[in-house]
């Protein structure tokens, strides 16, 4: 973990753009804000954090179970519960649903990382060849699954195709093709701030005031709901019941790169009181689309424990995972997630008649697991690479067009 240590009074930080006597003239706090500030990367490499690869994957796994195993859904037969297959195994799989609240906090933290030492164009293209060509693919890929062989009701529309591919489905009130695709929105929202944020120039003190002022509009925005005066235009744009997460994955990457200081665990500290306040309304939405008791009680260890283990992240203290194929499994992580629900799904209906339900289990995982394998490697990479150069191609030209 990179530590903070503030120069001696009166000493410049090599490479400051502070000069001698503006430096002389600083309290001990701008003094630490601006060596902060040198220290902020410009186009170096990023580290990769192989621990981050490994929650990634247990996530994406956890949510596929999840749906698997918990989720309603009429895949193991009419009126058949998965609770009631699985019930010793669904007594875990039914708060898998965190796996998402685990994506949303390595995403703050993964998504600052990669702002710095970005122009708003350049951060654009990469979340964009990050998000889009997979997310599409899986539309399309989806699509011909459950047009071809799915007994499940879930047929759907030319439009419904096409309006999906451009994430804009839920705000223009359009089924989703796969329901796991609205967190994707969530993320597209966030992504939209943070290049906000890159347009007017990250440095540390710009970015620790941007997360306070998120963290005061997520208490009032999650306030004024509870007292039945929603305001639908910043929800939008805030997504307040989800913002703590990703505030929290910022607070702690600042930590991991600059180091503590009571300042950002405070704010990782109110996020985590924030996310415990919301436990009781999350549970009562969980047993609807469960159909089994969802316990409170193991929903704050469950949200304590993402914390304490992304805490354990920013301090280093997960750097002993450092295995070279958690490389893999973090690759696997995206196209796992946007192809394992209907897909799954469908393929437990058409194996159940044949195999045991541990069986049925067991094979559904496997090829998921290995079809996320061969669209990683085969499809998302090379498509990611080319959308990437033809982008980059466009943003040079709109440079060079507009000297």
């Amino acid at each position: 973990m990179a530590t903070t240590s503030l120069p001696p009074s009166g000493s410049e930080p090599a490479g400051s753009p502070v000069s001698d006597s503006t430096w002389a003239g600083m309290t001990r706090a701008q003094r630490r804000v601006a060596t902060r500030e040198t220290r902020l990367p410009k186009n170096q490499p990023l580290t990769r954090l192989r621990e981050l690869d490994l929650l990634r994957f247990i996530a994406a796994v956890a949510v596929m179970l999840f749906h698997y195993t918990a989720r309603l859904n009429a895949a193991w037969g009419p009126d058949v519960e998965p609770t009631t297959v699985f019930p010793q195994l669904s007594q875990f799989t039914r708060y898998g649903f965190l796996g998402v609240e685990l994506f949303f906090v390595i995403s703050g933290f993964v998504i600052l990382m990669t702002a710095f030492g970005r122009k708003v164009g350049e951060f654009a293209i990469a979340r964009f060849t990050r998000l889009f060509p997979a997310y599409i693919f899986a539309v399309i890929f989806t699509t011909i699954i459950v047009t071809a062989f799915s007994r499940l009701g879930n047929d759907v529309e030319p439009l419904q195709v096409l309006t999906n591919m451009t994430l804009l489905q839920e705000p223009l009130g359009i089924a989703s093709v796969d329901g796991v695709y609205w967190s994707l929105l969530i993320e597209l929202k966030f992504y939209f701030l943070v290049a906000c944020l890159v347009a007017f120039g990250i440095t540390y003190r710009r970015v620790v005031s941007f997360m306070g002022l998120w963290l005061i509009a997520t208490v009032a925005l999650q306030a004024a709901a509870a007292q039945g005066q929603p305001v639908a235009f910043l929800d939008f744009f805030l997504f307040p019941r989800w913002s703590q997460y990703f505030i929290a994955g910022m607070a702690l990457f600042l930590i991991h790169k600059f180091g503590s200081n009571i300042v950002l665990w405070t704010m990782v500290f109110v996020t985590w009181i924030i996310t415990l306040s919301t436990v009781a309304k999350e549970a009562q939405g969980a047993e609807r689309i469960v159909g089994a008791p969802i316990n409170p009680v193991t929903m704050y260890a469950g949200i304590t424990a993402i914390y304490l283990i992304m805490a354990l992240v920013a301090v280093g203290g997960l750097r002993w995972l450092n295995w070279r194929f958690l490389t893999t499994l973090g690759l696997l992580t995206y196209p796992l997630y946007l192809l394992h629900e209907w897909i799954g799904w469908i393929m437990i209906d058409r194996l159940r008649e044949s195999f045991t339900p541990w069986q049925t289990l067991g094979i559904v995982v496997a090829s998921m697991i290995a079809l996320a394998w061969f669209v990683a490697r085969f499809i998302e990479a090379p498509l990611s690479k080319s959308v990437r150069g033809a982008l980059n191609h466009a943003l040079q030209q709109m440079r060079s067009e507009g000297r």
